[in-house]
């Protein structure tokens, strides 16, 4: 099967992850935690996001390492990718209708459970299935999946009712999810299984052991523990940030100074702004990061331009300074995301632990997306500005840079 038409398949998936990621937490969950509890929102928020990181930082690599081991006729990521897609559906119905802050907490862990899940099988496909030479490829390909998934889903959750917007993200990981499986459809994984097993046991008796069963045994390759490092701080910056949008335009900037009083529309707008700009990045930057082969300063590059669109709110506290930020970010985000598989994929040590390890390394975005919350929450309760967020997403983005620069196996 080609490439292309594995990779065209794969991407609606990923809009689809990304759309329930989302639009869940840009739009749909901090206006429903507001009309809940419109004094508690920010407290609330951090709690909910804390639940949703947690518990995706157990699954994600989890999963990723039971779909390693599975052997079935249908492949060894086809059987998750189903079950989870339409978990994520029922539960995001569920939490539709929740109407107490604790009711929609749990729920919201319930969704990052089955979201999860699918997403340490579905990024294990690009390891399975590409070939490196087309790795900076499949990343723009998978990288467009954010952009996307908010330009579509932030979008429509914000201009539809709370029960339609959770509905659509659900149906659709579940519809992508099925023509992917089908059109895409994966080898059976029970003959996989013995040839990874015989070439591990050849490679065994031609060289000096080097097998590591343990579940995190990957962080004893110093490249893997930079990747991961650099991921983890470029996604702290991110969500410190990101998850607090709807608040930032809301109290920092001023309902009155927006363009209309519909916040959730105007966070709408930011996500636009910001998301035609990265879609741009990632086309530019991923086919260049091929032709370069300088992925590794490309990642870097991405980190420093982050940590320079924090900076903008800070000296323009106004309407247009949040869309040059938004443009700003953006542009980052898409130089990282056109190369962030393509490196994640190239520090890999265990052919056979792809998908447990690339897992792992994803765990670097759903912890910093657990803590920063709660890290830019006690910020403002200190400081009593936005400001002070800000100031820490220019930190943690440098330091993602300086980390990026450090793995050494990467050009």
């Amino acid at each position: 099967m080609s490439v292309t038409r594995i990779l065209g398949l794969l991407m609606p998936t990923i809009i689809a992850l990304y759309g329930v990621y989302q639009a869940i937490n840009q739009v749909l969950l901090p206006a429903q935690i507001a009309q809940i509890s419109p004094s508690g929102k920010v407290h609330y928020m951090a709690i909910a996001s804390l639940v949703e990181s947690v518990v995706g930082t157990i699954i994600l690599p989890v999963g990723a390492a039971i779909s390693d081991r599975t052997q079935t006729k249908f492949g060894k990521r086809t059987p998750w990718l189903l079950f989870s897609a339409v978990g994520t559906l029922i539960t995001c119905l569920i939490m539709a209708t929740a109407k107490s802050i604790p009711v929609v907490v749990i729920m919201a862990g319930f969704v990052w459970f089955f979201a999860n899940w699918y997403q340490g099988v579905i990024y294990a496909v690009i390891p399975d299935r590409i070939p490196e030479n087309y790795r900076g490829l499949a990343s723009s390909a998978a990288g467009l999946g954010l952009p996307f998934g908010i330009l579509i889903f932030v979008n429509i959750a914000a201009r539809t009712s709370r029960f339609v917007g959770y509905a659509v993200v659900g149906v659709f990981i579940v519809l992508t999810t099925i023509l992917f499986v089908v059109f895409a459809r994966e080898d059976s994984s029970i003959r996989a299984k013995v040839e990874v097993q015989e070439a591990q046991e050849t490679s065994e008796t031609e060289e000096a052991p080097a097998k590591h069963t343990a579940f995190f045994s990957a962080f004893l390759h110093r490249d893997f523990t930079m990747a991961f490092l650099s991921r983890f701080l470029f996604f702290f910056a991110n969500f410190a940030v990101s998850n607090f949008t709807f608040y930032i335009l809301s109290d920092y900037i001023g309902v009155k100074n927006l363009p209309s009083a519909n916040v959730a529309a105007n966070v709408a707008t930011v996500s636009t702004f910001s998301t035609v700009a990265q879609i741009i990045a990632i086309i530019v930057f991923g086919k260049l990061a091929d032709v370069l082969d300088r992925r590794k300063m490309i990642v870097a590059l991405s980190s420093i331009t982050y940590m320079v669109s924090f900076i903008v709110p800070l000296v323009s506290k106004t309407w247009v300074g949040m869309l040059i930020y938004a443009v700003i970010s953006g542009a980052a985000s898409g130089v990282y995301f056109a190369v962030d598989i393509a490196v994640m994929s190239l520090v890999l040590p265990s052919k056979a632990d792809e998908g447990r390890d690339l897992g792992i390394l994803a765990i670097a975005t759903s912890v910093p997306a657990a803590v920063a919350p709660l890290v830019g929450s006690t910020l403002l309760d200190i400081s009593g500005t936005y400001a002070s967020i800000f100031v820490f997403g220019i930190v943690t983005a440098l330091l993602g840079g300086l980390f990026a620069f450090l793995i050494k196996s990467v050009r």
